[in-house]
């Protein structure tokens, strides 16, 4: 479990370093072969590790019982309708026309927000409840 934690940590770690080089690279409209092979790369993995953590909350989703699993569901639909709505308001205020395809940002952001915990979540192991069972004894 420590492999486990330790390579998710280093990961995000190169995600956090590859955004602010390309912010920075973007920002200061540096045009050298060496920055659009840097971008490049960063787009790559970026797909990669976006690959990477859907395993990995579909790997901990299956370790649910049925119950979460529905808890979760009611609030990705709480959410995408609230973001919604916002986003409308949003389009509306603006005088902006919406598409279906507008719909994406809130999709993808209430699936963030109700599935994102299983990404890092840990095993508990049966000696921990154990143990801590005994102890309140």
């Amino acid at each position: 479990m420590k492999k486990y934690i330790s390579l998710n940590l280093i990961l995000f770690i190169v995600f956090l370093t590859g955004t602010i080089l390309s912010i920075f690279i973007i920002y200061k409209d540096i045009d050298t072969s060496f920055s659009l092979k840097l971008i490049t790369g960063y787009v790559i993995y970026l797909l990669l590790y976006g690959i990477f953590i859907i395993a990995m909350v579909i790997a901990n989703m299956r370790k649910l019982n049925w119950i979460q699993i529905r808890k979760r569901v009611f609030t990705l639909i709480i959410w995408f309708i609230f973001i919604s709505v916002a986003h409308y308001l949003v389009f509306y205020i603006l005088n902006k026309k919406m598409d279906v395809w507008d719909l994406g940002v809130p999709l993808a952001t209430s699936l963030g927000l109700s599935f994102s915990d299983l990404m890092f979540k840990k095993k508990k192991t049966k000696k921990l409840v154990v143990s801590l069972m005994n102890d309140k004894d």
